[in-house]
């Protein structure tokens, strides 16, 4: 509670040892032990507005699978109820926009419901309507280079992994009139996955909004009720992270 220790090497290292060594490496273990230590600090002191800060830096661009649910905690926790008194109102209303957006797609949340126009017939479909020990929600777009290197990956993995369970709803990002570009792509590189292909011509299921899909692509791994067990990984990854959840099963 010494601000003057701040400016010394004794606090710093003890701090981060204590999150990242000394507590499970969880979103709900990490939470509960940022909150022992704020409890520990004084509101508004040097020391409490430098740790509150540091980790919710830390943890808004952590490269860690969940861990976006820390920075939710902060941002819902502290700033959203006035213990960071020195944050701008703009900057906060930026800062709760994308806590609201990240909370219901964090690891454990039952995925937002979509619905959906099925490739090739146009019917519809809903994400909670497919019958799957897991599903894989795909979003794509045929111009981004990064899907295009994807996919041939995307496909060798649900060609071994389709009768252990898995299935793919790969959503295409184009819209209106441009959705037959999705199709046309997929023909002219001879993929033909036999997944579940899908398009929302007019954004109608506000998929994009519901799964904050800011790049392309992007991969939501669900179990058989659409719960949420991984996202943020990449293609070449599908088949570890699977290997992972079904071997913890066993």
């Amino acid at each position: 509670t010494d601000d003057r220790i701040i400016r010394s090497p004794l606090l710093h290292d003890r701090m981060e040892y204590y999150v990242e060594k000394l507590t499970v490496q969880d979103p709900d273990s990490i939470n509960k032990s940022l909150d022992y230590l704020y409890a520990l600090l004084k509101p508004n002191d040097e020391n409490f507005k430098f740790y509150l800060i540091h980790f919710l830096n830390k943890y808004a661009t952590s490269k860690v699978v969940g861990f976006d649910a820390v920075y939710v905690h902060l941002v819902d926790e502290y700033y959203s109820k006035g213990f960071a008194p020195w944050i701008d109102s703009t900057q906060l209303a930026k800062m709760q926009n994308n806590s609201a957006s990240l909370r219901p797609i964090l690891i454990g949340k039952t995925a937002p419901e979509i619905k959906v126009m099925r490739y090739p017939d146009q019917s519809a479909l809903s994400l909670h309507s497919i019958k799957s020990p897991y599903t894989i929600l795909f979003i794509w777009d045929p111009e981004c280079s990064h899907c295009k290197a994807s996919l041939p990956i995307v496909v060798k993995f649900y060609d071994k992994w389709k009768s252990k369970g898995v299935e793919v709803l790969a959503i295409c990002t184009q819209f209106t009139d441009k959705v037959p570009n999705c199709w046309k792509y997929l023909d002219e590189q001879k993929i033909a996955p036999g997944w579940i292909n899908a398009a929302d011509p007019y954004h109608q299921s506000k998929y994009k909004v519901l799964y904050d899909v800011k790049s392309t692509p992007q991969f939501f791994i669900l179990d058989a009720n659409k719960k949420i067990l991984v996202k943020g990984v990449g293609a070449e990854q599908l088949e570890e992270v699977m290997d992972h959840l079904t071997s913890s099963k066993m």
